[in-house]
């Protein structure tokens, strides 16, 4: 394993090369351009914003409006949902470059998932202006953000890894993934707070406290919004489950990855 790692090292500048063509080929030929990874954002919001705020005047726990609560825990959804749904097939899409080209394959599946966590960060910055505009405020708990952007992507990558190698053997991966991943959202505290949770059967509140995404999601409403730390009880078991999910994938995709040139 730690020699696979090493090649995505040695071959960084072919990573960067990667992640780079795909943020580049996402808005190709449109009037915006890159611009749009700042204007899908602020459209989201806007929607939002008028849906749960104007319409159905639906209220948030904290002292903030409820489309900015939705839009806090959307960002780092939108990276997981585009991070598998174009992850996945990155070994199917990429075919040529598979049989004609040596370069250690566990590149491939990791450009998507950079080239989409890019996307999340500049996405950030729409949510920062939201943040300052509705006079959410910043407090020092910001600054451990980074913690819940490492969990995220370690975990997605290696969901990304083990999916990507099954849907090479098996093409029904992907269209069966999309299903999931949208069931995967509404046991993820995304479009509602983790505390409503807490009134619920016991074994609903169970299930969606195990789901390993909860307590990530949840960190960027506490540290964002809330102004304070995460769980760290449920924050710290979505680290070991990313790990293990990391350490699954990409032996797994590793192990895999001398039989794809024969079937893809």
């Amino acid at each position: 394993m730690v020699s696979n790692l090493k090649q995505i090292v040695e071959y960084r500048e072919l990573l960067r090369t990667l992640v780079f063509r795909d943020i580049r080929a996402r808005y190709k030929g449109s009037a915006l351009g890159f611009a749009w990874n700042f204007a899908i954002p602020l459209l989201q919001l806007m929607v939002f914003w008028f849906l749960f705020g104007v319409i159905l005047g639906v209220k948030a726990t904290g002292n903030y409006p409820f489309a900015v609560f939705l839009f806090t825990g959307l960002l780092p959804w939108n990276f997981v949902a585009n991070s598998i749904g174009v992850g996945v097939i990155s070994i199917r899409n990429n075919a040529n470059m598979v049989k004609k080209i040596f370069f250690p394959l566990q590149i491939l599946p990791l450009a998507t998932v950079m080239a989409e966590f890019i996307a999340l960060l500049l996405g950030m910055i729409v949510l920062m202006a939201v943040i300052l505009v509705f006079k959410v405020g910043v407090s020092w708990h910001i600054l451990m953000l980074p913690m819940s952007f490492l969990e995220l992507v370690v975990f997605i990558a290696g969901f990304v890894y083990l999916f990507a190698c099954a849907n090479v053997f098996f093409r029904d991966v992907g269209h069966i993934l999309g299903i999931v991943v949208m069931a995967w959202m509404y046991v993820t505290p995304v479009i509602f707070p983790i505390k409503t949770v807490a009134s619920k059967a016991r074994w609903a509140s169970m299930i969606v406290h195990l789901n390993p995404m909860t307590a990530i999601v949840d960190s960027f409403h506490s540290l964002l919004l809330d102004h304070h730390s995460p769980d760290w009880f449920w924050f710290g078991y979505s680290a070991v489950a990313a790990v293990i999910m990391f350490v699954i994938g990409f032996a797994v995709f590793n192990h895999y990855k001398y039989q794809f040139e024969e079937e893809i």
